[in-house]
């Protein structure tokens, strides 16, 4: 039995990835300095891990971030490495990172999707990172049986704090625009504004006001993971045309749940679902939020007028999943990452 030490499994995706390790091997947290507990803004404390000498696992399998230990190690990759985007990259701490990715002990940097990989691939090859050792691994996701539909009307639901960052507004406007009385909304959200898109004040004051005029949406601001689940589950359709994002998970987990999806074209999405196949994937850069929400609309108004496509696109999702996304392809891509890094 092989050990695998994680520093820590805080998303969902994670925990049913690491509870659920490739025959052979056993995955445990290991202790390591923790810089995030401090307060501290620094990206190279926060995305560097220094565990404690013992206990010693077999190897390291880290989340964006670089280890410093020498001992064997792999770092799984979302959107850029190393994670030290605000930093100079002739920076000795910069170049000290490349150095750590390109040396004898990490044995394998595991991309999340094509695009993180393809987005990486140049500027590590060029710092001495050898090409064999990356590989693209896709994240597994749980799925589940959708809950009896029961008497309820059409439900669309968005799910996501980052409400501006991933298209909340231009659903807002899709649903009203559509104005049907057999449309529900469920919006899952604590309405934050994170990073990369910024909303005026007047458009805060449209979103906060729409969503308290308009009785057929509902807005919970903060929900359990096994409550959202379980909203996906009851669910007709998902939509988050997010603007910026290197996978947006969300999206992935409602396919899991058997919904067709309305996303865009941003990130690693394109790699998730399949336009026309199991929803649609639009495309969002320099469009007008006017005419996102217009295109929304009408793939709304096209699905909750046709039962067939419906049910041929929440059908397609089991077969993608399969194909690219179950915990059985996950683990076989890892269990030869682990063999060939500890041969």
């Amino acid at each position: 039995m092989r050990t695998i030490g994680i520093s820590h499994k805080t998303r969902y995706w994670q925990h049913y990835c690491f509870s659920n390790p490739p025959e052979g091997h056993r995955y445990a947290r290991m202790p390591d300095l923790p810089w995030h507990f401090t307060g501290t803004r620094s990206e190279f404390l926060l995305h560097s891990k220094l565990f404690a000498p013992l206990p010693k696992p077999d190897i390291y399998h880290t989340y964006n971030a670089v280890v410093v230990n020498q001992r064997p190690w792999v770092v799984e990759v979302e959107s850029y490495m190393p994670r030290l985007k605000g930093m100079d990259p002739g920076h000795p701490l910069y170049r000290w990172s490349l150095a750590k990715l390109a040396g004898r002990f990490c044995k394998a940097l595991i991309f999340t999707s094509h695009q993180a990989m393809g987005r990486n691939i140049e500027h590590l090859t060029t710092a001495g990172v050898d090409e064999t050792k990356m590989a693209v691994v896709y994240r597994a996701v749980e799925q589940f049986e959708p809950l009896p539909r029961g008497d309820r009307p059409f439900t669309i639901l968005f799910a996501g704090n980052a409400f501006y960052r991933k298209g909340g507004v231009e659903l807002l406007k899709a649903f009203q625009r559509m104005g049907r009385p057999d449309a529900h909304l469920v919006i899952i959200s604590t309405l934050e504004v994170d990073w990369g898109v910024y909303p005026e004040p007047d458009e805060i004051a449209y979103v906060e006001k729409t969503i308290m005029d308009d009785s057929r949406i509902t807005l919970h601001k903060r929900l359990p993971h096994e409550q959202l689940i379980n909203h996906m589950r009851q669910a007709d359709l998902f939509v988050s045309t997010t603007f910026q994002d290197p996978f947006n998970n969300t999206v992935l987990e409602a396919m899991g749940t058997g919904l067709p999806v309305i996303c865009s074209n941003v990130g690693a999405l394109p790699e998730v679902a399949q336009d026309g196949v199991n929803g649609w994937v639009l495309p969002v850069a320099a469009r007008t939020s006017d005419d996102i929400a217009e295109e929304i609309s009408a793939r709304i108004s096209q699905i909750m007028d046709d039962a067939d496509l419906r049910e041929r696109m929440a059908l397609a999702n089991k077969p993608l999943i399969d194909a690219r996304f179950s915990i059985a392809v996950r683990n076989a891509a890892l269990k030869r990452l682990y063999a060939d890094a500890l041969a």
